[in-house]
This record gives structure tokens, C-alpha cells and sequence, in this order.
């Protein structure tokens, strides 16, 4: 190739580099103003120009022609960016296959939309799209990296057991969608990139949150293997326990009635993958829906014991917490997942609201209400009337149960700790032993790894034996040339000498040319 040609080579790949970082300059302004204009855009959770990304795979992606010529020129909007990842998305790797790192079409298009900004209800879309669950996954992976992680476990809760099969390594086995959530939520290295670190406060959250929905849903699998069990929970009055808590109360156990039996989704009229139910507690009067692993048989549980705990109440104990109707949206029970309904707990008590847009109002928000008392409706003000007055009485009483139970939950807590850092000591342990247990094809390269150590150890030996028998002689040779008389002086020539070899050579150009 001519001087000329690598110049013009050079020249071109400089233009394409600053294209395509005038081009991410741009797009990264538009959603700037996209964001600043548009209605519901879900808010970023750091840097609106990297999106938590590496910067590895940030300036691959940004530099990739897939990304600059087609997603930035063509896919203008979202419905354009989810018809591409049904098309194009394959597996969700960050880097494709083959000799060149080049990025991959799933986070090229995840790029995209960082830079258009989504929107909760496209969000939603997006989770609960029933055509390819790379949409999903990529929603999901979405929220990983730029959403508030305060938020996550609310979008990522209803779908932690979804059994729709992805893959996410390419040439490697199938996964399901609830799999890769779990992972999300609980692994920091994803396929050759690193996910944003959440905060240790709300990582540990996760991990006790995981564990709990881990029993639950061991507890949903033995209620649907036990028949009987089966039968019993899907009769209208049948007694039960049902797991209930929020933000303010620890996840207990309490005696409920089964109301409703939910087979099908409102909104789709699908079949649920298993049935849910419209519980009323009988202590307190309020609703819930609950899942097949947030029920059990009466008498499984003792009344008011937390979840996972092993803390059992003293006798003649008086009240529990109640389980507070007018608490955070972000109660145990605020199911916004694939089948969910959503249950509009402003209504308990008149009307069975399952209305997905008034249900979505609330997703998220933090409002808090003033408490009433379930018995007579009114608000009670402790020490107005005598220790002796039957209310002054209850308000007691309720006081102590709510401390028992804010240390039924601190207990509980604790030992659900203990079982995550067991099991993550126990991980660590794993990944110990499968380093120093090789397979057998490492054993073998190893093995011929010593052989040929051992022959270069060998060589090397031979070779500084002979060195050690050279090197005498070698000296030998040197001072034997010490030894040697001293060369004559050159002698130099006259003038008249030096005259004579000039006419000779002129005589001789002169003949010859």
C-alpha cells in the first residue's frame, strides 16, 4: 500500500471517530431535552451521559457503526428501538463472538435507550411484553444500570420465579427470566463487563429479600405438589395463614379467610401460572391478594411469628401488629408483575378495585396516612382518659405488641443475614476448591507444561556445563594472544611514492576509461 493510500486510510478512520463522537454528543442532548419535556420519564440514578456503563464497553458501543449509522439515524423513537430488539437480539452478552471485540446488538440498543429515556408505562410494556423475552431482559437490565436502586425490588419482585426461557450466553443453555433477575439483583460481574454497585444498605436488603422469596417459593411447590392442600385453599370461607407486612410491620403470619379464588389475569383473561387469593385477616377486617406461597394450612404457623424467624411468643400474649391498610405502596403485597393484580387498597373493605391504571397510580409512592383504629374508626391519643378507661387500656397493650414485634422483626432479620453471609462464605469456599481442583485436561496440560520445564531445566544445565568448560580456554586463548610480539609500526609514504601511484592511475583511466 502507497504512502498516499495510508494517509487517506488514516484520514478516514480519524473522520469516523469524530462522527460518531459528534453523533453520541448529539443524541445524548436530545434526551436531555427529551427528558426536561416528556411526561413519566423514569429518572436516571447517576451521570446522564455514561448511564453507570463501563467505560470499556461504553466507548465500544459509542464508536460501534451499528450503534452511530443505525441506531442513532434510524431508530428515532421506542416502539422503533422494541421491534429491533425482537429482530436483531439473539443473546445479552456485551461482546459478540469472534476474533475482533466488537459490542453486541442487546447493548447497543440498550444505549439507545438510555439516550431516548423510558418512560414507567413503557417500562411496563417492556416487562411484560409477551412477544421475546429479550425486550424484557433488556428492560430489566435497563433498570439495573440506571435506575434508583431504592426502586428496583418494587420493578423486579413480581418477576423472580418467571419461567420464560432466555439465553443469555451465546452457544450456551437457556436460563429463566426469573433466574437472570435473581442474578441481577445479586452479582456484580456480568459476562466480561461490571454492573453498577449498589449501595451495601439496600444490597443487603436484596439478599434478605431474595431469601425470603426463595421460601416462598419452596412453599408454593409443596402446596401444588399436596393435592389436598390444593383443594382446600381454593374453597371459598377455608381458614388459612397468610404472610402480610410493609414498611412499618415485619413480614408475620396471621389467621386470614379466603374471600376469592384468582385464576385468571383481569386485564388478559390468560390462565395464572398458579392461582392467587382475596384474603380478608380476621383480626383487623382488611383485604389482600396474596400468592399460593403466602398461604398456609391453619396451625402451620404460631399467629404474629415474622417470617423465616424461629421466635416464639410467650403465652396469653395480647395483640399483634396489625397489619396497617394504610401504609407505603411499597407493602409485601404491591404485585405490579406479568398476571398480578393490582388490589387498590384505598378500596378495601367497599369495592374490589382491579383496575391495572388506578392500581399504577401508586406505584412507588411513599405516602403516608394517619393511623386509624379498625375497632371504632376514630384516632386514638394515649392519655387522654384514665389507665383505667377499656381504650387507654387497648392503646397499652397495642404499644407493647408493636415493640415485640419490632423485635420479632430485628430477630428475624438478623438470622436471615446469617443465612445470606453463610451462604456467601460457603460461595467464596466453592470458588476456592474450583481452583485448586483442576480437571483432568488441565492436569494433563500441566503435566507436559513440567515435562517441558524439566527438559528446558535440563538444556539449561547442559548449557552452562559446557559454558564452564569453554570458559578456560577461552582465557587461555586471550592470554596466549598477550603472549604475542607487538605488530610492526605502518610506515607512511613519501611524497614522492604517493606522486608515482597517481601517475599510474592516470595512465590507467586514460587506457580504459
Amino acid at each position: 500500500m502507497s504512502r498516499s493510500a495510508l494517509w487517506r486510510q488514516e484520514a478516514n478512520i480519524q473522520d469516523r471517530a469524530r462522527h460518531a463522537e459528534e453523533t453520541f454528543a448529539r443524541v445524548i442532548s436530545e434526551g436531555r431535552d427529551r427528558h426536561s419535556h416528556k411526561k413519566g420519564v423514569l429518572p436516571l440514578f447517576g451521570p446522564d451521559d455514561t448511564f453507570n456503563l463501563h467505560p470499556v464497553i461504553l466507548s465500544s458501543v459509542a464508536k460501534s457503526p451499528y450503534f452511530v449509522n443505525k441506531c442513532c439515524e434510524k431508530l428515532m423513537d421506542w416502539n422503533v428501538v422494541v421491534d429491533e430488539i425482537y429482530y436483531e437480539v439473539k443473546h445479552l452478552e456485551p461482546w459478540t463472538a469472534g476474533a475482533g471485540k466488537s459490542p453486541s446488538t442487546a447493548f447497543c440498543l440498550l444505549l439507545r435507550l438510555f439516550t431516548l429515556r423510558c418512560t414507567e408505562k413503557q417500562m411496563t410494556l417492556m416487562l411484560e411484553h409477551v412477544d421475546s423475552p429479550y425486550i424484557r431482559c433488556i428492560g430489566f437490565l435497563y433498570l439495573r444500570y440506571a435506575a434508583d436502586p431504592s426502586t428496583l425490588w418494587s420493578w423486579f419482585e413480581p418477576y423472580l420465579y418467571d419461567e420464560e426461557a432466555v439465553q443469555v450466553r451465546q452457544g450456551k443453555g437457556d436460563i429463566t427470566v426469573g433466574e437472570y433477575c435473581r442474578f441481577l439483583l445479586s452479582e456484580l460481574d456480568y459476562n466480561g463487563t461490571r454492573l453498577p454497585r449498589l449501595p451495601i444498605a439496600i444490597e443487603r436488603q436484596f439478599k434478605v429479600r431474595l431469601l425470603q422469596a426463595e421460601r416462598s417459593e419452596e412453599r408454593a411447590k409443596q402446596h401444588v405438589e399436596n393435592e389436598a392442600a390444593m383443594q382446600y385453599f381454593q374453597k371459598t370461607g377455608a381458614r388459612v395463614m397468610a404472610l402480610y407486612g410493609d414498611d412499618e410491620n415485619p413480614i408475620t403470619w396471621y389467621d386470614a379467610v379466603v374471600d376469592r379464588v384468582i385464576l385468571r389475569d383481569m386485564e388478559s383473561g390468560e390462565m395464572l401460572y398458579r392461582p392467587k387469593f382475596q384474603v380478608t385477616f380476621t383480626e383487623y377486617g382488611n383485604a389482600e391478594v396474596v400468592t399460593l406461597g403466602e398461604v398456609d394450612l391453619p396451625g402451620t404457623h404460631t399467629t404474629n411469628t415474622p417470617e423465616g424467624g424461629e421466635y416464639e411468643p410467650e403465652r396469653g400474649r395480647g395483640e399483634g401488629s396489625k397489619p396497617d391498610s394504610s401504609s407505603s405502596s411499597a407493602a409485601y403485597h404491591d404485585r405490579r408483575g406479568r398476571g398480578d393484580q393490582g388490589y387498590n387498597r384505598d378500596e378495601r373493605g367497599r369495592s374490589n378495585d382491579y383496575s391495572r391504571g388506578k392500581y399504577d397510580n401508586y406505584r412507588g409512592r411513599d405516602s403516608r396516612r394517619d393511623h386509624y383504629d379498625y375497632r371504632g374508626g376514630g384516632s386514638h391519643h394515649y392519655g387522654q382518659r384514665g389507665f383505667g378507661d377499656r381504650g387507654n387500656y387497648d392503646d397499652h397493650r397495642r404499644e407493647r405488641s408493636r415493640s415485640r414485634d419490632r423485635n420479632d422483626r430485628t430477630r428475624e432479620e438478623k438470622d436471615l443475614m446469617e443465612e445470606v453471609l453463610r451462604r456467601e462464605r460457603d460461595k467464596s469456599a466453592a470458588k476456592g476448591r474450583d481452583y485448586a481442583s483442576r480437571p483432568k485436561a488441565f492436569r494433563g496440560e500441566s503435566d507436559e507444561r513440567i515435562r517441558n520445564k524439566k527438559h528446558m531445566d535440563r538444556d539449561v544445565s547442559d548449557w552452562r556445563q559446557q559454558k564452564r568448560e569453554v570458559q578456560p580456554k577461552i582465557e587461555e586463548a586471550k592470554a596466549t594472544e598477550s603472549q604475542k610480539p607487538a605488530a610492526a609500526p605502518v610506515r607512511e609514504k613519501t611524497a614522492a611514492e604517493l606522486a608515482a601511484i597517481q601517475e599510474k592511475k592516470r595512465k590507467l583511466m586514460a587506457k580504459y576509461g
